[in-house]
């Protein structure tokens, strides 16, 4: 019970989402828009990622709910996998198709159209938690129990590389071919150099760090985000972290790159923007929180979060020194 009462108080929002505790807010988003074609977004939607491939875009949230939009947001379509589903993450292959991750132990996998989805159950009794597609087309999945689970055929088998020890994997990310990243609670740091064959732990970030998000851009720079607002920056490929102001305060529950900006989203609808060491408020959304931000190339940010929070930033430029 104990690991149970952790794993759902430590998951924000994504625990909100699971209570019902978010949806009661308005959003003057994409949503308000769509609620003329048959209400494809609704407020009561939960969203927890947002993804696109180079013609279709992607959230998925409680409820079993997906959504996509194949006009560049103008308009959705809405689907509903499966009502009991709680979809908590996405992912985008190199050939565009898109996977999402079911907290009920399954992937959901679809064509680059975004149709057909299917179920393929994870064979693993860890709670799943985090999702990423690598550039060979392998899908990984991280979560409690130190699980890592890659499957090189979209869910129909898996491999298990897991720890086994009682913590939770709460991010994963391939930068290349070659590297990748996940961290997790109690700081959990760990690094692949060979395309995920192995992982090696490395220096623990500090202060028993639990990451709600983490972004790198290359294998030596990134950044994670945590309770507080706290968001911790690395040159070094995570042998160290240095602290980076957040003058709000609020918890960023994800880390998302577009161009050569890197942006910040979380509680209260917020965007905070990197600018010289420092995150500044630079968007707001009348939103509970935004959870997921994914970069469309020439457009703005594709960002995701409670209320039907569904919408594109514009892109930000570079504040005067």
């Amino acid at each position: 019970m104990a690991r149970i009462h952790r794993l759902l108080t430590r998951i924000v929002p994504l625990a909100l989402a699971h209570a019902g505790l978010a949806g009661c807010s308005a959003s003057a988003n994409l949503a308000d828009v769509a609620a003329t074609q048959s209400a494809p977004v609704l407020r009561s939607d939960q969203f927890q990622a947002a993804v696109a491939n180079s013609s279709v875009l992607v959230a998925v949230g409680a409820n079993g709910v997906v959504v996509s939009s194949a006009d560049a947001g103008k308009s959705w379509t809405r689907q509903v996998v499966d009502a009991g589903a709680s979809l908590i993450g996405a992912a985008v292959c190199p050939d565009g198709g898109f996977v999402a991750l079911d907290f009920g132990r399954r992937v959901w996998i679809a064509d680059a159209t975004a149709s057909g989805w299917t179920a393929r159950p994870i064979t693993s009794e860890a709670t799943p938690l985090a999702v990423a597609c690598d550039p060979n087309g392998q899908v990984w999945v991280v979560g409690s129990e130190s699980a890592i689970l890659s499957s090189a055929d979209r869910g129909a088998t898996w491999r298990d590389a897991s720890l086994g020890e009682d913590q939770m994997f709460t991010t994963v990310q391939f930068v290349d071919e070659r590297h990748g990243v996940i961290t997790g609670e109690f700081g959990s740091f760990l690094t692949t150099q060979d395309g995920g064959a192995s992982w090696q732990a490395g220096t623990p970030i500090p202060n028993d760090f639990y990451p709600y998000g983490a972004l790198f851009t290359d294998a030596q720079t990134g950044w994670v985000s945590g309770l507080a607002g706290t968001i911790l920056h690395t040159t070094d490929g995570g042998a160290s972290w240095q602290k980076q102001p957040n003058p709000t305060g609020a918890p960023m529950y994800g880390l998302a790159r577009h161009e050569d900006r890197v942006y910040a989203l979380g509680a209260n609808g917020l965007v905070l923007a990197l600018d010289d060491g420092h995150w500044q408020p630079v968007e707001g959304r009348p939103a509970p929180y935004l959870r997921s931000g994914f970069s469309l190339a020439g457009r703005g940010l594709l960002v995701a979060g409670g209320a039907g929070t569904l919408d594109i930033v514009s892109p930000i430029p570079a504040m005067p020194k």
